[in-house]
């Protein structure tokens, strides 16, 4: 207003043409949003400098766990797992598991089972270092884990999670992600013994079609299935199911048991679970309490046995119940 105002008498004067008031006026308007951007990086910069700092002091950060300065090689053998005398706590905080023995003998199927926090997941997270035992041992095939490579050691251990993570690219790359180099064949080996083909063959560039991040334009079964075929791929010694099917609807965990079924044939397979079903595909079954192992037997001999392990596998059903329930109520409301 003030350019136009002190201008325009300028032009009345005839000291200024009409012409030069408008280029004027238009400069200003041009150099406005700059300044604001200007404006803008400088309150972001002390945002960015305090996200820096952090970002460092993370990449910075020395791994707690790391290669042995003499590593064992891994000998030949059929993936024994073995905990002796195992006793874990997470930092400063009370034990997870004390005095924990188990053997997993090469090839058998082990469930888990135990309430929230009884130290279940923590057994899994152990066999693949991803925490050391504050005492005891965990060895496979004989060999203490803290004295392999944990590349090796991670290349014989494949693990399911209950979360998925798929990567935004075609459905090939995301399976052969534990080996780049695979060959289509080999891929697809690993997606038919874990029920993928199927459903792969039927979208629209097969595997060559590509998925969005996390994969949420599959259904939950089928984010599955890849992760089991991604697990497959890298053919581990020891394959671990950590809640593998506890996000899959229950009407659709059927065709995720009969892919677990033929994948963990002949493989050492650790079970983490808490629905019936998952757990009646181990040959043997121990009951987690408090860090120990109160019970052992099959599906059918805890449930006959074990008042305990009926009322975990109740509450467990219980809380999936609930959890089903939810959405349910919220649409309602």
């Amino acid at each position: 207003v003030a350019i136009l105002w002190y201008g325009g008498n300028l032009v009345i004067d005839g000291d200024l043409q009409v012409g030069d008031i408008v280029a004027f006026n238009s400069y200003i308007l041009m150099t406005i949003w700059p300044l604001r951007m200007t404006g803008m990086l400088v309150a972001q910069a002390g945002r960015a400098s305090s996200s820096a700092g952090r970002i460092h002091q993370i990449l910075a950060t020395d791994p707690a766990v790391v290669d042995p300065p003499h590593p064992k090689p891994l000998p030949d053998g059929p993936g024994e797992l073995r905990f002796e005398g195992v006793r874990f706590s997470y930092g400063a905080g009370p034990p997870v598991l004390v005095d924990f023995d188990l053997v997993v003998p090469g090839g058998q199927a082990v469930a888990v089972v135990g309430a929230t926090g009884s130290g279940k997941t923590t057994v899994a997270r152990l066999v693949s270092r991803f925490y050391d035992v504050v005492e005891g041992r965990v060895l496979l095939d004989g060999v203490d884990v803290r004295e392999l490579k944990l590349r090796e050691l991670r290349r014989n251990v494949g693990i399911v999670f209950e979360d998925t993570f798929l990567f935004t690219d075609t459905v090939a790359e995301n399976i052969a992600f534990a080996d780049p180099e695979a060959p289509l064949e080999k891929v697809r080996r690993a997606a038919q013994l874990a029920g993928a083909d199927e459903f792969i063959m039927a979208l629209p560039d097969q595997y060559d079609t590509v998925i969005g991040e996390h994969g949420y334009s599959l259904s939950g079964g089928q984010r599955q299935r890849i992760a089991i075929a991604r697990a497959v791929l890298a053919d581990p010694r020891v394959l671990i199911l950590d809640d593998a099917t506890s996000s899959v609807d229950p009407t659709k965990e059927h065709e995720i048991r009969s892919a677990l079924r033929e994948v963990m044939e002949g493989r050492t397979t650790l079970i983490i679970a808490h629905r019936a079903a998952t757990i009646a595909l181990a040959d043997r079954v121990v009951l987690l309490d408090g860090g120990r192992i109160v019970a052992e037997g099959t599906h059918e001999e805890l449930l006959a046995s074990s008042s305990r392990y009926r009322e975990v596998l109740a509450d467990a059903e219980a809380r999936a119940a609930t959890s089903a329930a939810l959405p349910i109520a919220g649409g309602a409301e």
